[in-house]
């Protein structure tokens, strides 16, 4: 999802209000979707049909027009609507796209949550990866294993992490992945060049343990003047650098099965490199998404941990040498904090197999124009036929960070994640903000963690 370089601090989306609105009682039948014969419906019963799409992407229809060329797209909201509109002008089915179901991402999950409680949700919608499981738990979105084949769709292109993010512990798929997007490391190789922190060939000089990254920020400071590396506390950084610190040591904070499992060796490690990036100043729990990222773009940073999302608009607005790289190996393994971007397709009241598969050849229809899509966001493909394709691999900062698709950690899909991971990042965050211990802080979020899976 992309985010504004100016813009308000962010209320914490995540913490969805599922169970409040009891959606286990509303949409069509979860027994009756699961023997739903996509693959049994004629193409000419597609023709003439109408389907609705919600999506978070604000409105920018005016701007785009009836544009259905994806190249000249510049932003996710451009793109998403040009490829609405190119679907409608292209699909041979006969079948148009509406989109409904909330428009900013700001407020999107209230909408979703109303349109299911209300039995008026949309076709086919946008979610992240890790909230499937609330809505698939309560049998509100139809099972997807069967139906890729019907639609042409190939698992086999799908990046590994990209479909584990939509298969739930017992194989079944509820969704088709639609990108992958991740913590990246945003360099301003003059400054790092300034500290002698780049490579022959101009590339950035990272670390490759906890101890070499403190050396290269008082190398860096030292030489600058400046900070070393920043990033957003009021954005969830903070626990996205845990979570990824924890997966480079081969764990993670949650099992497959549900287990919560922050309160680890593996976990103490992790947030007491954090807490010592704090204590020594080289991180600043003062900075917020906004001056975080002003910092970098005033040419103040060497180093800033923000999102996919932001590639394309830094290579525009950055007035020094810019890279966008994976973030960097720490431990014995690359890992990174990430999510996914997908098209899920609700269980409707009526159970019309011709609909579901309408809502499928749109979602397949977005993947054979993924490239699009990947090339005018930032956001990385999930299919190894775009990322491992030339252009792709030519385009503007691709090659510094495609890879990342390759080590993505993902949540896995388990019921309450949502709520979980707000509960996790509270107490995470006590460490350098009330000068809690990270034991105390462990052990909190151990307890507050299992109570939301629970």
């Amino acid at each position: 999802m992309s985010r504004p370089l100016t813009r308000d601090t962010l209320v914490r989306w995540s913490a969805l209000s599922v169970a409040a609105l009891a959606l286990s009682a509303c949409g069509g039948s979860a027994d009756a979707a699961a023997d739903v014969d996509v693959a049994g419906v004629p193409d000419d019963a597609l023709d003439g049909l109408t389907i609705t799409v919600g999506d978070f992407f604000g409105d920018c229809v005016d701007a785009v027009g009836d544009e259905t060329d994806p190249t000249v797209g510049t932003t996710e909201c451009e793109t998403m609507r040009i490829l609405n509109n190119k679907f409608n002008a292209e699909n041979p089915y006969g079948i148009t796209v509406d989109r409904e179901a909330g428009s900013e991402w700001s407020v999107y999950y209230d909408a979703v949550n109303s349109s299911f409680a209300a039995n008026t949700a949309p076709d086919i919608l946008f979610m992240h990866a890790a909230n499937i499981p609330d809505y698939a738990g309560r049998g509100l979105l139809l099972p997807l294993s069967d139906a890729f084949d019907a639609v042409g769709i190939d698992p086999s292109d799908l990046t590994e992490p990209a479909l584990a993010g939509v298969t739930d512990a017992d194989g079944v798929v509820h969704g088709v992945p639609h990108d992958l997007h991740g913590n990246l490391l945003h360099v301003n190789t003059d400054l790092m060049a300034e500290a002698g922190l780049v490579a022959d060939d101009g590339s950035p000089v990272l670390p490759s343990s906890p101890e070499e990254l403190v050396e290269h920020a008082e190398q860096f400071q030292e030489a600058t003047g400046q900070q070393y590396i920043a990033w957003a506390n009021d954005f969830n950084i903070p626990f996205r650098m845990f979570w990824t610190l924890v997966a480079q040591q081969g764990e993670t904070v949650v099992s497959a099965d549900g287990e919560a499992t922050v309160d680890t060796e593996a976990g103490r490690e992790a947030l007491g490199v954090i807490a010592d990036l704090y204590d020594r100043g080289i991180a600043r729990s003062t900075q917020t998404y906004d001056s975080s990222q002003q910092a970098w773009l005033n040419g103040g940073v060497g180093l800033l941990v923000n999102g996919t999302w932001v590639v394309n608009e830094y290579s525009r607005s950055a007035d020094f040498g810019y890279q966008a790289v994976d973030f960097p190996t720490l431990y014995d393994q690359p890992g990174v904090w990430a999510n996914s971007h997908t098209w899920v397709v609700p269980v409707q009241r009526d159970g019309d197999a011709a609909r579901y598969r309408a809502a499928l050849e749109y979602a397949a229809f977005m993947l054979e124009n993924n490239e699009a899509w990947a090339l005018n966001t930032g956001h990385l493909s999930p299919l190894t036929s775009v990322l491992d394709s030339d252009s792709y691999q030519q385009a503007d900062q691709r090659a510094g960070y495609a890879t990342t698709a390759e080590f993505a950690s993902l949540v896995p899909q388990v019921d309450g994640w949502q709520g979980a991971e707000d509960a996790m990042a509270r107490a995470l965050e006590t460490v350098w903000l009330t000068g809690a211990s990270v034991e105390d802080a462990l052990t909190a979020a151990q307890s507050q963690v299992a109570r939301q899976l629970d």
